[in-house]
């Protein structure tokens, strides 16, 4: 057979952080001193650091997966063994297939999932001819991670562990420093166990890139890893790991270039899981969402094992994998300043973030056992798995999702109020996670889905009057169900506030609470309870120790049913005619596929977050074929079909702002860099012009309903059917404009998300 002549090259990578030279001016450093327990100060640590740079040239490989190799899943009703080393099919039609594509070794990687090789197979064919053949779930190649570097544009920190002290974890050693029952696997390059600050703290790994019980490094990352996560304290040298208590297994799955293939990463995992690991850290990922990969993430928490991911190192709103799992938990990257990084990838898969720049750590190079500085999603994922280490050892009877949730609902919100696409549920807080996980298992709430960033408008901002405490809400009209944007101002200073509603001749409800600033002033997400009745509402913030309160009236209304076109969908094969979204679980087909497709894709649209369902239309009365995606609905108008205008954007634009009294704009003659229309009697010039025009105009968005202005400290404009976002973090980038998140928030108001 001959070899696949064109491959699609998908790029990857683990998000190796960045290591440059530093040089130090002072011959020692003096770090914070961690505790154990209260009265118990740890001795200084003193230091004399040479930092250096990872020495990597990347290598240009000309496939990315491994040639020769497949994945096949097998159904359990397939008869297949594995004898000899050799593929023994149950099927005539299996056993062809064998033969055809010289398909002549076999070995199993996960449960019913064997790696099948040959001598010039032809990987791409076989793998889509397999996909036809009866009792095959999958067959896909076998895809290579290789690292990736991540750009330099932060001032790095110098003599300090500014993260460290960024999420408390001083504050938290005074309850625990972990547990030497609590095991967090490294996924990784490797860890050099004889590494001062990591002796007596690795136990017995495995290599599944040479298949031998030497987990030792031989690229540096993971060692750099292990170190944030659990670095020896009290010491007398050196740094100190978040969870300095727990232990370190290294499973090697990254070869001494920092690449590896699907297939020894799902192994690795397996491994780990199997082998007493309590927390998986994988500071690696990339595009492609693999099947075997899904599985192995999946296998993870089905073992109750929680597995951290960073989310990446491009910020262009893709999901990055395994991170983008479910299942997983993804880690974005701040800075010193608690402000996310030029670098991180984000997207409504970021669960969280944690420190990621200029990040002190262990360091192995080239024999070498040293201290270097780095800068990646790679440096922040251990932050978060060492806090889950602090989690389980003072309350090892949690479940994986109590832990994941435990970190998120302690973590510091910035940005937008509750989840947001780059710093997902905040920065974590150490100290608050363990006090949290300290009280018992958190009362559950409902997540928001993957892939549905919680990209709410901030309230309009009042301040409190000097006669006491003040509320107010995003949308004082709701439905049962619907998510609530609250800020509050003028309570005690870092104290909790019981959020109430109260019906028309009812007692008080709680439907959770919020920590104030030290301030006294909150931002809280919360939902209301699916049965609250239509009519008026109440709702009441109580300061828990000041017993201020302030309360706003909500007028409750109807929106008819949750259709179940917003219930998530089984995977379906991939085709020019339909797609899968996994991150989501819903599919897009037909025409909606093709104006999808045609006019942006993802970046404009965003992910499906609905099937197809009828819908009644608030503009002309009728009913329509419809399908929600996070920026937008598209509504199918069979009076137009085999035109182009057969698929239309619906006017979220206009439905949002219903109420609202937008200034016209000052008239004037426009020209190539600014425009206006009498439509609307508004105007469109500079960045949201360009965009405007490079996107489809008219036609995708419509016309604008208001001049720009500023929301939730962004400048935007919102349009017919749209709101553009100006990101000034990402000016002179494709990124600088962004679609409003319409879809999502339009559901939110008839309370259909769950």
């Amino acid at each position: 057979m001959q070899r696949a002549k064109r491959h699609v090259v998908t790029r990857l990578t683990i998000f190796l952080a960045l290591l440059v030279t530093l040089s130090l001016s002072a011959p020692t450093s003096m770090w914070a001193s961690p505790k154990q327990g209260a009265g118990n100060q740890a001795s200084l640590l003193h230091r004399t650091l040479n930092a250096h740079s990872f020495n990597y040239q990347p290598e240009h490989e000309t496939v990315d997966y491994v040639q020769n190799e497949l994945l096949v899943k097998f159904d359990k009703a397939t008869a297949f063994s594995v004898q000899a080393g050799r593929p023994k099919a149950g099927s005539p039609d299996l056993a062809q297939a064998f033969d055809c594509f010289g398909l002549t070794a076999a070995s199993e990687v996960l449960p019913d999932t064997y790696k099948l090789s040959g001598r010039d197979v032809d990987v791409q064919t076989a793998a889509k001819a397999l996909q036809t053949v009866g009792g095959v779930s999958f067959a896909v190649p076998n895809y290579i991670r290789h690292v990736m570097l991540t750009p330099n544009d932060e001032q790095y920190a110098s003599q300090q562990q500014w993260g460290v002290t960024q999420v408390k974890a001083e504050q938290a050693w005074d309850i625990t420093i972990g547990s030497d029952g609590i095991i967090i696997a490294i996924v990784d390059t490797g860890t050099a166990g004889d590494h001062p600050d990591l002796q007596g703290k690795v136990i017995g790994g495995h290599n599944f890139v040479n298949d031998t019980d030497n987990a030792s490094d031989d690229f540096g990352h993971g060692t750099y890893t292990a170190g944030i996560a659990a670095a020896a304290s009290n010491n007398g040298q050196g740094i100190v790991g978040i969870s300095w208590g727990a232990k370190i297994m290294p499973v090697k799955v990254l070869n001494n270039r920092g690449s590896g293939s699907d297939e020894v990463i799902a192994r690795g995992i397996h491994w780990a899981v199997d082998n007493g690991a309590r927390i998986i850290n994988a500071s690696l990922g990339g595009r492609e969402d693999t099947p075997i990969l899904h599985e192995a993430a999946q296998y993870a928490h089905d073992h109750n094992i929680l597995l951290v991911a960073s989310a990446g190192n491009t910020p262009d709103g893709k999901p990055s994998y395994p991170a983008a799992y479910d299942t997983a938990l993804a880690v974005g990257a701040t800075g010193r300043s608690d402000t996310y990084t030029g670098f991180s990838s984000f997207g409504g898969y970021v669960g969280v973030s944690a420190p990621g720049v200029g990040i002190l750590s262990t360091s192995w190079e080239d024999g070498k056992l040293d201290y270097q500085y780095g800068n990646g999603t790679s440096a922040s994922a251990p932050f978060v798995s060492g806090i889950a280490a602090l989690i389980w050892s003072v309350n090892p009877g949690l479940t994986t999702d109590q832990v994941k949730q435990i970190i998120e609902d302690t973590s510091d919100d910035l940005g937008d109020p509750g989840r947001d696409e780059h710093y997902g549920y905040g920065r974590v807080n150490a100290l608050r996670a363990v006090q949290m996980a300290q009280q018992g298992p958190p009362a559950p709430h409902t997540p928001t889905p993957s892939g549905q960033p919680a990209n709410t408008p901030l309230p309009a901002s009042t301040k409190a009057p000097s006669s006491g405490p003040a509320i107010q809400v995003n949308n004082p009209n709701v439905a049962p169900g619907a998510l609530l944007t609250i800020a509050g101002a003028g309570f005690g200073s870092n104290e909790v506030v019981d959020l109430q509603i109260t019906v028309a001749g009812g007692q008080p409800n709680s439907i959770g609470n919020v920590q104030t600033g030290p301030q006294g002033e909150f931002r809280a997400e919360v939902a209301l309870p699916g049965n609250v009745p239509p009519g008026k509402l109440t709702l009441t913030a109580v300061g828990g120790t000041s017993s201020l309160r302030a309360s706003v009236d909500l007028n409750v209304t109807s929106s008819g049913p949750r259709p179940v076109a917003f219930n998530r969908v089984g995977a379906i094969a991939n085709s020019p005619t339909q797609a899968y979204f996994v991150p989501v679980g819903h599919t897009l087909k037909g025409s909606f596929l093709k104006f999808w497709q045609t006019h942006g894709g993802l970046a404009i649209f965003g992910y499906p977050i609905s099937e197809e369902f009828a819908e009644v239309s608030k503009t002309d009365g009728k009913t329509y074929a419809v399908q929600y995606f996070e920026r937008n609905r598209f509504e199918y108008h069979p009076e137009f079909a085999g035109t182009p205008n057969d698929v239309l954007m619906g006017l979220l634009g206009v439905d949002l702002t219903r109420g609202r009294n937008f200034p016209p704009g000052a008239t004037f003659q426009g020209d190539a860099n600014n425009a206006y229309f009498n439509q609307t009697g508004h105007s469109l010039s500079g960045p949201f012009l360009k965009y405007w025009k490079a996107h489809g105009g008219l036609a995708i968005f419509g016309y604008p309903i208001s001049e720009p202005l500023t929301e939730s400290g962004y400048t935007v404009q919102y349009f017919e059917r749209n709101r553009f976002e100006y990101h000034p973090e990402f000016a002179g980038t494709p990124n600088e404009v962004l679609l409003g998140l319409l879809g999502v928030e339009t559901v939110r108001r008839s309370g259909w998300l769950q």
